[in-house]
């Protein structure tokens, strides 16, 4: 019976070399060359398929960010006044007063509003009345029972008005409802010339203007397209409904752009919800594109990657992978019994090399069991199959290196003028943030004054808590007798006590060293004439005063806006009194450049880009300013904006060809550590005990780490290590058995 011949052993022994599929040293190599062809083609993509834009993303971004902040102090402004109207009705509980009365005590706290009425709501009837005439008509007040009515928006003769209610108590009418009335006005922010902000209701009409006046069509429909899509936007919890966009070029090249943000806060639960108020920024826009200072770099990175992931490849499986799999064919040819008599043909270098010479001595000791072994070669630290990685780790590094570092600055890139002049109205824009929030507390100790005039101490300190708890803006509230004792106080203890913490009313420093500013407001309790005392003025205290301490990260939070970078708030001597960020108290400016733009901004905002140094930076400052005491106090808002934060074309190109780096490098050291960890130091160790076996080490058994070409190498020296035990062990039986008598084989015959 015939038999099909049997194939060449050779070939079986490659077959079987290309066991291993998921372990050994094929997957990393190629998974090396697949992620560095993904990484070019990612570079080519994202870095050389990068255009100039001829509207940066920070030009419309610096847009939505002044409609943020707009609308952020539109609505606080819109919470403070339904804060204050209602704490104002609210101290008439347990003493009720004459309608005429309150409205009087009104106007002498606050001076916000333009008129002001108490009415029964039950029948409309007017009890009293100050200041212009409150547009009532149109609105049912006849079901209003226990709880006031959210803010309205109303039409008037003379123009639309914002009609904030509370309910007070009344000694002839019990409660009624105490109304007051203004129109909806945008905050005292400064705009550049081209520039227009609008607030908008919900139906799409303007309540308030500035800025320069939108006259073209294509103008309206930018900013009717941009309430729109806010009216559309649903975001996310926590964020506010704000976005951006680019309306289409006018036959001069001209482009609007526009950004809008919703008033109402982040889920819609404040007095602003209602109202469903849009503030859109919007100016045109020159069409000027960025720049790029490497617009080849993207596509010359990309090639020089693709050649040398192929390199890489081809060195790797030339230098380890080869070597490896020869190895393996000759230790199992050993193994086998084919050709005993033919040298080992194997590597010559590292490790690989180190194993073939010792199968050589092997095989000469499988012909030869009488042999000696060789002796053990000198211990030397050689690289071995590190230096073939570490080289390819160099060449890796030596592509990403240079795209890594244009993650710096670059002090050529170009800041468009629409994003200067941004970061200098949204710095007026946040001292101004400030300075009202410094006046309203001052206007709460003011209005609260009248009430604990004549009041004990335990009331006092009733009210005093009551309007601890109602804001945030206090740490602490007392009341400072004529020779500076505490009568009353709620929150922390007073910072300063005594006569001399007596002084004139206004928003005032406590202190000008310490671990944190005490920045409060002092308000004297004897009343004062309506015209006696403007909004903020000073009025030098007569007997006992009212001071409220302000928490530093009250103001701090002021001066946290996306996009402003680092904001501070500095003294009249440039010490710094709040930030944004973790500061110093007392302390210089981080940024020394920033007394520059100081100097520029000692009436008005300035801003400009300082290229100083390896970091430049678009600073700006503004004054406090306003009217009142705060504006005496000569502080000012600073803030720093690093060029290589702003969202340009070449700071894109640099994130992107950074990224494009970490990612080659990434995939280097996965793929190259694979291979040392997986490959080289199982290889490394087994290059010892191949040396141990062939120098007389029969103990020693070898057992495989992985099933791989290192294993496959492993289990073939264990089979020889056997072999030449039981070699030894048959010689050793020879010599023990004795040969027999000579005389007694004659014998025999």
């Amino acid at each position: 019976m015939s038999t099909a011949p049997t194939p060449p052993r050779q070939h079986r022994y490659r077959r079987r070399a290309d066991m291993p599929l998921l372990g050994g040293i094929r997957p990393p190599i190629a998974l090396l060359l697949v992620l560095l062809l993904a990484v070019a083609a990612i570079t080519a993509l994202a870095v050389g398929g990068l255009r100039v834009d001829d509207t940066p993303q920070a030009v419309r971004e610096s847009h939505q960010y002044a409609a943020e902040d707009t609308a952020a102090s539109l609505r606080a402004g819109l919470h403070e006044s339904a804060t204050d109207l209602r704490r104002t009705a609210a101290r008439y509980e347990s003493a009720p007063a004459e309608p005429a009365a309150v409205l009087t005590a009104l106007g002498q706290a606050y001076r916000k509003w333009r008129g002001t009425v108490v009415v029964r709501p039950d029948t409309g009837r007017l009890l009293a009345a100050r200041g212009e005439t409150v547009p009532l008509a149109g609105l049912d007040l006849t079901k209003v029972t226990d709880t006031a009515p959210a803010p309205v928006l109303v039409p008037s003769a003379a123009g639309t008005r914002l009609l904030t209610f509370a309910l007070v108590a009344t000694k002839a009418d019990g409660r009624a409802l105490l109304v007051a009335s203004d129109n909806l006005r945008l905050p005292g922010i400064a705009t550049r010339k081209e520039q227009t902000i609008q607030v908008l209701d919900a139906a799409g009409a303007v309540l308030d203007t500035t800025g320069a006046e939108l006259t073209a069509e294509g103008d309206r429909k930018v900013v009717t397209a941009a309430r729109e899509r806010a009216a559309r936007q649903r975001p996310a919890p926590g964020e506010t409904a704000s976005g951006s966009l680019a309306g289409t070029p006018d036959d001069k090249g001209l482009r609007r752009v526009a950004g809008w943000a919703a008033v109402a806060a982040p889920g819609g639960h404040d007095q602003a919800a209602p109202l469903g108020l849009t503030v859109v920024s919007t100016s045109a826009v020159d069409g000027k594109p960025g720049n790029l200072r490497h617009p080849m770099l993207g596509l010359a990175a990309a090639g020089a990657l693709l050649a040398l992931a192929l390199l890489l490849a081809w060195y790797l499986n030339r230098s380890l992978q080869r070597p490896l799999l020869a190895l393996f064919l000759e230790s199992r040819r050993l193994t086998r019994g084919d050709r005993p008599t033919d040298p080992v043909r194997g590597p010559k270098r590292g490790e690989p090399g180190r194993i073939a010479r010792a199968l050589e001595e092997l095989r000469r000791q499988l012909l030869d069991p009488a042999r000696p072994p060789a002796a053990a070669p000198a211990r030397r630290r050689r690289p071995g199959t590190a230096l073939p990685l570490a080289l390819c780790a160099v060449l890796v590094l030596g592509w990403s290196g240079p795209l890594l570092f244009l993650g710096g600055n670059d002090p050529t890139v170009r800041v468009p003028t629409q994003v200067v002049a941004g970061q200098r109205d949204r710095t007026d824009t946040a001292a101004d943030r400030v300075r009202q929030a410094l006046n309203e507390g001052y206007a709460d100790l003011r209005s609260l004054a009248p009430s604990l005039t004549e009041a004990s101490v335990g009331k006092a300190e009733n009210l005093l808590r009551d309007t601890l708890a109602e804001h945030d803006r206090y740490r602490s509230l007392y009341v400072l007798g004529a020779n500076g004792t505490v009568l009353a106080h709620a929150g922390e203890s007073p910072h300063r006590t005594g006569p001399e913490a007596l002084g004139p009313s206004g928003v005032l420093l406590l202190n000008s060293s310490g671990k944190e500013p005490r920045i409060a407001a002092r308000a004297a309790l004897t009343a004062a004439p309506a015209d006696a005392e403007a909004e903020g003025g000073a009025q030098e205290a007569k007997g006992p005063v009212l001071v409220g301490e302000f928490k530093t990260d009250f103001l701090s939070g002021l001066l946290v806006r996306p996009g402003l970078g680092r904001v501070w708030l500095v003294d009249d001597r440039q010490r710094v009194l709040a930030a944004n960020e973790g500061y110093t108290s007392f302390g210089d400016l981080p940024d020394g450049r920033a007394r520059k733009i100081l100097a520029d901004a000692k009436k008005s905002a300035a801003a400009d880009v300082l290229r100083d140094g390896d970091d430049p930076a678009l600073l700006a400052a503004a004054p406090l300013g306003g009217n009142g005491g705060v504006a005496k106090l000569g502080w000012s808002v600073v803030t720093a904006h690093p060029v290589a934060w702003l969202h340009l074309d070449q700071n894109r190109a640099d994130r992107r060809a950074v990224l494009a780096g970490m990612l080659g490098l990434a995939a280097a050291a996965l793929c190259l550590g694979w291979l040392y960890i997986a490959v080289g130091l199982p290889l490394r160790r087994l290059a010892a005990s191949a040396e141990a076996l062939a120098a007389g080490d029969r103990r020693t058994v070898l057992y495989p780490v992985h099933h791989d070409e290192v294993g496959a190498v492993a289990r073939s020296l264990e089979l020889i290590r056997q072999e030449l035990v039981r070699a030894d062990l048959a010689g050793r039986a020879v010599r023990r058995t004795p040969a027999a008598p000579a005389d007694s084989a004659v014998s025999a015959r």
